[in-house]
């Protein structure tokens, strides 16, 4: 009898064990997270992002790719394959959207009182086919992240710094950006997720970051912003996610975004 309560115990721990989320946080969270991909391991979201707003819709595919380099080190590769904006008063806009690469590296690993830091660099890579997708500019963006977590509690906090890119003839600021985030395990499948993320002003002046020619400045470039999402993921196997968030911002945009995510 004790055998075979050894056994069903054992069995239990082992399924709970194979249930146990993934370390990286991912969508719908936009914020960055200390939880990098295992070295030699792989992650692949896809999503489809919705924004509606006096001004117009945004529709979008974005992807990402996430490879652990080592235990410490992560690539994050995001290309937006297909974007499609549609303002009021202007012409729809479709196409590629530009792409996001993160090098994101543990300075120091989570302990019993003490946060999980992280330090990350961004390059976005001005690949958008339209200048109402993209600015055609380069832009750099540094991060200091930390994670912690308290029980069933996961929470995330940001702040960095961005090097943005000057279309011509368009005078930008850089910009200080700014994320907190938390995440609850509420069972071995269903995790609930909000985060408040934004950032300083990049457009300086009265200038609009909307317009109806190519030679208006892109919706990327805009005034200050803060946004407020909630979310969820359900687990439905070691290897597949599925995800929903729901955002709103300081521009009254509001965003749907669905997803899906593979891990190997």
């Amino acid at each position: 009898m004790a055998k075979r309560v050894h056994a069903c115990f054992l069995a239990v721990t082992l399924a709970v064990n194979a249930w146990v989320p993934p370390a990286r946080a991912g969508q719908p969270l936009e914020t960055e997270t200390a939880r990098t991909v295992r070295s030699g391991h792989l992650e692949l979201e896809a999503g489809f992002e919705h924004q509606s707003s006096g001004d117009g819709t945004e529709g979008a595919v974005p992807l990402a790719l996430a490879y652990g380099l080592t235990d410490r080190l992560e690539l994050l590769i995001e290309p937006v394959p297909f974007t499609a904006i549609h303002d009021q008063g202007a012409r729809r806009v479709t196409g590629l959207g530009d792409v996001e690469m993160t090098l994101t590296s543990i300075a120091l690993r989570e302990g019993s009182s003490r946060p999980a830091i992280a330090l990350a660099a961004e390059a976005k890579l001005p690949t958008a086919e339209s200048r109402r997708i993209g600015s055609g500019k380069a832009d750099y963006t540094i991060y200091a992240i930390g994670s912690k977590r308290l029980g069933r509690w996961d929470a995330h906090l940001n702040a960095g710094y961005g090097i943005i890119g000057a279309p011509s003839g368009v005078p930008v600021n850089n910009v200080w950006v700014y994320a907190a985030a938390a995440e609850l395990r509420a069972n071995l499948r269903w995790t609930l997720v909000g985060e408040v993320f934004g950032s300083t002003a990049a457009l300086e002046g009265n200038e609009s970051g909307s317009g109806t020619g190519e030679s208006q400045v892109t919706p990327e470039i805009g005034g200050a912003e803060t946004v407020g999402s909630l979310g969820a993921r359900y687990r439905s196997g070691p290897h597949l996610t599925y995800t929903m968030g729901l955002s709103y911002d300081s521009s009254s945009a509001f965003l749907v975004h669905p997803g899906i995510t593979l891990a190997w």
